[in-house]
């Protein structure tokens, strides 16, 4: 079943785990399944783990490392909507001619390849806490994009696409690697702050009344929307105890 849905030369870099979750994956939905039935097979495994989203541990660990979201970088680079997204993301890096550009919790490297595609002479960092081999594989196929352990510095811009749903603290995390980026360059961030799925952390939903604002006590100007993310330009320092304070506010108003 398996090779009916995904090339041959993919399985190679598959363990026997992946193997048997994703051939079980297709004979019970006859290929891939849709973006909700993929969003309820996450929460299973989330509750088989018994992750808590207030504890940060080895069982959430275990979570992003289980087949799972190999499924998910596979159903990515064979849905419209999904595909039509990192197309929007693409265009408005490119039309920013950057040099160096790094792709923050990169997933299955696909907006990377799709960026490389265009233009070739960009050097894009993924940084990804759980590259699966078959991504890394994908990726060297480009010389120009690679998987490395930490983000370098002075990028011209900073991608970060559905990250700071899943983290325990977004602002901090936002400071830290905002330094990584050239004063005036770019921080282009899709989030999703909805309850759609469990490990889309429950203490975090304030923050889509308020990122924006937060975004500014960090040292960014809001720009244009970008698909359903948008690009903040670095203007000056990030001022985290004051992004801290507007946060209490925007949870209050929550």
């Amino acid at each position: 079943m398996i090779y009916r849905y995904i090339p041959k030369e993919y399985i190679e870099y598959l363990d026997n785990e992946d193997r048997s979750f994703l051939n079980d994956i297709f004979l019970y939905y006859q290929g891939f399944p849709n973006l909700n039935q993929l969003w309820n097979l996450m929460d299973k495994v989330w509750d088989e783990f018994k992750c808590d989203p207030l504890i940060f541990g080895e069982n959430i660990n275990k979570f992003y490392e289980h087949p799972v979201w190999l499924l998910n970088g596979l159903y990515i680079e064979q849905d419209k909507i999904s595909l039509h997204h990192r197309k929007e993301f693409t265009s408005w890096v490119i039309s920013k001619k950057p040099s160096r550009i790094a792709d923050y919790g990169g997933g299955f490297g696909s907006l990377a390849r799709l960026i490389s595609k265009v233009n070739s002479d960009i050097k894009i960092d993924i940084v990804e806490p759980h590259p699966h081999p078959l991504a890394i594989y994908l990726s060297s196929k480009y010389e120009n994009v690679n998987f490395v352990p930490k983000l370098k510095d002075n990028y011209d811009i900073l991608i970060s696409t559905d990250v700071f749903e899943h983290v325990p603290d977004p602002i901090d995390l936002v400071e830290k690697i905002s330094l990584k980026i050239k004063k005036n360059g770019y921080f282009l961030i899709a989030n999703c702050f909805q309850p759609v799925i469990k490990c889309h952390l429950k203490q975090l939903l304030h923050l889509d009344i308020g990122w924006d604002q937060i975004m500014i006590e960090l040292g960014t100007e809001p720009k244009e929307v970008v698909s359903y993310g948008r690009a903040y330009q670095i203007v000056g320092k990030a001022n985290k105890q004051s992004a801290k304070s507007l946060e209490k506010k925007i949870k209050i108003i929550y």
